[in-house]
Parts: structure tokens; C-alpha cells; sequence
């Protein structure tokens, strides 16, 4: 295992040059133990294992709410065609309760408010994003976007800035000025009919409330890239143009990139393909554990460093970085 180097020596070493990070759910974990992930909304639904909606999932094989959703909806217009009104009701009535479970997970598993974070670990995460010029995240949670709100240098906005607000949203411009990417969608993103993404603004208790009020009354589910195979999120991504907007930005990147809190996994292999399609000549890869993980992380990128020969590989001790402070 080759040494790391420390994150302020990573700096260094890019000091003169365009500098983003790639953030992955290690970001999110590292926050008071959190673990936001697509397959814990499905395990903290409240949906028993045997019921037939959880049957769904199964046989679809999927985590995606929406995917399930979907189903359910399309099946009570089968069953109303065929004159089957009680078998439509009952579809339409499940839809309903996967709504309803949609909401009870997110609750489970987030935190209901911005303060719920400590304000010292709100400010040295802010400090460790105003390193870099732009973000990216393949995380669905909301402490980027809290971050980011209440950094008082406002350094990084999300490209949602020039649309006025309508019942509580806000429409993404690619005119706009847009540091913060995600890549995968997030909670508090939604699409409209025209499959255009809108924010959702607090306009009650919190936005965690607002979220909710989305899914229950107005019946949309948040835009997110679900659990699933890269070839399948990837064509989700093309299928949604802000998503596609996100990707194809990380994909003309130049200057340097940094990841964190991410494991090079598998099915997310769309997002370094984008990346090593770029134009970057540093790449530096916080690794968490280095002596327990870098065999993994090795054998993982190493089709990439065969690829892009002309690119400069660097290694960090993720512990150096202190996203969230020294007790991180």
C-alpha cells in the first residue's frame, strides 16, 4: 500500500489548479454516524416483509418507490378498463399507503431540521466545500443543501436561483449560475409535467414537512436515481434532463477532482467513466481506512489508471479531511 497523504497536502498540490470534489454517501455517513441510502428508506418504510406491496419490490426487483409506484397506478387504470372497480380501488388505495410509507421513511432516517446538525460541524463542512469551485454529489439527503444555505460565504449555489417561486418551488435554469450538481437527484427535488426539475421550498415547519406535503397532497415523488445497475441509472440520467445536465458537466471537467466518501462501487461505474472522459490531469481519492481499504480501492480504479496514463493519482487518509470537524 503506497502512503497517503494528508488532505492539506493534497491541497497543496492543486493549489494552482481548478479544484471539485465528487462527494459519496461516506460524506453523509461521516455526519453523526447518518447512513442516508436508497435500500434504508425501503428497510424503514414500515412495510412488513410478506405484504404485498413489499411483494412488488420483490418481484420487480427494485428499491425504487417511484418504479412501485408507477406499477400500482398503471395497474388500478388495467383494472377500472376491465370493469374490475374493486381491484382498481384497492390498487389505488396502496398507492396511496406507499406514499404514506414513502413519508414515515424519510422521517426514520433523516434529520427533521438543519439544526438537528450541530452549528460547529455546519461550519467545518463548509470549510472543507469552499476548497472546491464546484459540486458534486451522487447523495439524496439534505445536508449538502443545508451546507450550502447557511455557509456564510454562499460560495456554491444550485441553479435554481432565477426561477420565482411557485406554490412552494423552484425551477432549475441551465442559465443560471450552478456550482452544485446532483448527480443521482435529491430529496427535495421534484419533476413537473414537463419533466422539468423544481426545488421545494420551505414554506412551513421544515423542509423535511414540505417534502412530505409533496408527496401526500400533490401525489409526486422525489427525484432521485434509485439502487440498480449502472447501465439502469445511466439511462435514467439521459431520461431526465437536469439529471443529464449534472452528468454531462462532471464529464468536461478540467483541473483537478476529489472523491470522498466514495467506494468506486460497481454500479456506479456511468460516474467514473464520466470522469476519466474528462479533461482533469489530477485525480485524488480520499480513501476511509487506508489500511484496511486500499486493496479494494486498488483493484477498483485500476482500469482507470491503465486508461488515462497522462492523469496524476494521488491518495488521501479521508480522517485528514475533517468534513464535519475532529470528531468526524
Amino acid at each position: 500500500m503506497p502512503n497517503p497523504i494528508t488532505f492539506a497536502e493534497a491541497l497543496e498540490l492543486t493549489a494552482n489548479a481548478r479544484r471539485c470534489v465528487l462527494l459519496g454517501n461516506g460524506f453523509s455517513i461521516a455526519q453523526a454516524g447518518g447512513n442516508f441510502s436508497y435500500a434504508n428508506l425501503l428497510e424503514h418504510s414500515g412495510l412488513e416483509a410478506g405484504s404485498p406491496i413489499r411483494r412488488i419490490f420483490e418481484e420487480l426487483n427494485t428499491i425504487d418507490f417511484e418504479e412501485v409506484m408507477h406499477a400500482l397506478e398503471h395497474a388500478a387504470k388495467i383494472e377500472a378498463a376491465y370493469g374490475a372497480n374493486d381491484r382498481s380501488e384497492l390498487f389505488r388505495n396502496d398507492a396511496g399507503g406507499l406514499r404514506e410509507a414513502l413519508i414515515h421513511a424519510v422521517r426514520d432516517v433523516h434529520p427533521a431540521i438543519q439544526y438537528d446538525v450541530p452549528e460547529a460541524q455546519h461550519q467545518a463542512c463548509a470549510e472543507f466545500l469552499n476548497k472546491f469551485c464546484c459540486l458534486f454529489t451522487l447523495n439524496y439527503d439534505l445536508l449538502l443543501y443545508w451546507v450550502v444555505l447557511n455557509s456564510e460565504a454562499r460560495q456554491h449555489s444550485d441553479g435554481f436561483g432565477l426561477g420565482d417561486e411557485v406554490r412552494g418551488f423552484r425551477t432549475f435554469r441551465e442559465r443560471a449560475h450552478c456550482s452544485t450538481y446532483y448527480l443521482h437527484g435529491a430529496l427535495h427535488l421534484f419533476l413537473n409535467e414537463q419533466l422539468e426539475t423544481q426545488k421545494r421550498i420551505v414554506t412551513s415547519a421544515t423542509i423535511i414537512d414540505d417534502i412530505a406535503a409533496s408527496i401526500r397532497w400533490l401525489k409526486q415523488l422525489p427525484l432521485y436515481v434509485a439502487e440498480g445497475s449502472s447501465s439502469q441509472k445511466k439511462s435514467k440520467i439521459y431520461s431526465i434532463p437536469y439529471l443529464r445536465h449534472c452528468y454531462e458537466r462532471l464529464s468536461e471537467l478540467t483541473g483537478s477532482l476529489f472523491v470522498f466518501g466514495h467506494s468506486v462501487a460497481e454500479n456506479d461505474v456511468h460516474i467514473y467513466d464520466a470522469i476519466f472522459e474528462s479533461d482533469i490531469d489530477k485525480f485524488v481519492f480520499c480513501v476511509h481506512r487506508p489500511e484496511n481499504g486500499w486493496d479494494h480501492i486498488r483493484e477498483s480504479l485500476a482500469r482507470y489508471v491503465e486508461r488515462r496514463g497522462d492523469i496524476e493519482f494521488h491518495y488521501v487518509d479521508a480522517s485528514s479531511a475533517n468534513v464535519w470537524g475532529a470528531s468526524s
